[in-house]
C-alpha cells in the first residue's frame, strides 16, 4: 500500500515541476515574442508605405485622372493623412521594440521614421512617414475619417492642378 502513495506522490511532484517550467519558460518566452511580432509589424508597414509612395509618386509623374488601387494591411498603429494634406503617417503606439535613436529623424528611401519613449517603460511611439510638401496636396473625401486601420483597397487618383497646387486624392473602395 505504501507503493501507490509513493507513485501518486511523484507523480504530483513531476506534474507540479512540469508546471513550474513551462512557467519559466512562458515568462522568459513572451516578452521575445512580443519584440519580434512589433519588428514584423514595422517592417511590414515600411513595404505597405513604401508601395503607397511609390505608387502616389507614379500617379504623379502620369498626369491628371491617372489612379491606381493599392490593398494595405495596417496590423496595428493607424494610418493617417494629416490635416495639411503633406504627410501620410502610420503611427504605432505602445512599440515593444527601439527601430530607432528616440528623438532622432532616420531617413530611409523616401519615408522618415521617428522614435519616441512613451510613457511606459520600454515602450515606444513610432511613426513612419512620407513627406509631400512641394510636390503635391492629399487629400481625402470630405466628411470621411483621416485615420484607416485593417485591410483597406485604397484608390490614389491624381485630381490635377487646383489654384495652383497638384491635388492627389486618397479614397477607400468598397470591398
Amino acid at each position: 500500500m505504501q507503493k501507490k502513495g509513493d507513485i501518486w506522490i511523484s507523480a504530483v511532484l513531476y506534474f507540479g515541476l512540469g508546471i513550474v517550467i513551462i512557467t519559466i519558460l512562458l515568462a522568459a518566452g513572451l516578452p521575445v515574442i512580443n519584440k519580434l511580432r512589433d519588428k514584423n509589424i514595422v517592417i511590414q508597414t515600411k513595404q505597405v508605405m513604401h508601395t503607397i509612395d511609390q505608387n502616389i509618386r507614379e500617379v504623379i509623374k502620369e498626369g491628371p485622372g491617372s489612379q491606381r488601387i493599392v490593398t494595405m494591411n495596417i496590423k496595428k498603429g493607424s494610418f493617417i493623412v494629416d490635416q495639411d494634406g503633406d504627410l501620410l503617417i502610420w503611427a504605432y503606439n505602445g512599440s515593444k521594440i527601439l527601430i530607432s535613436d528616440p528623438g532622432v529623424y532616420v531617413p530611409e528611401g523616401k519615408l522618415t521614421i521617428k522614435t519616441e519613449k512613451a510613457a511606459v517603460k520600454n515602450t515606444y511611439n513610432i511613426q513612419i512617414y512620407s513627406n509631400y510638401s512641394g510636390i503635391a496636396d492629399i487629400t481625402r473625401p470630405a466628411g470621411k475619417p483621416l485615420t484607416l486601420v485593417g485591410i483597406t483597397d485604397l484608390v490614389i487618383r491624381n485630381e490635377g492642378l487646383e489654384a495652383g497646387t497638384l491635388k492627389v486624392s486618397i479614397s477607400e473602395t468598397n470591398r
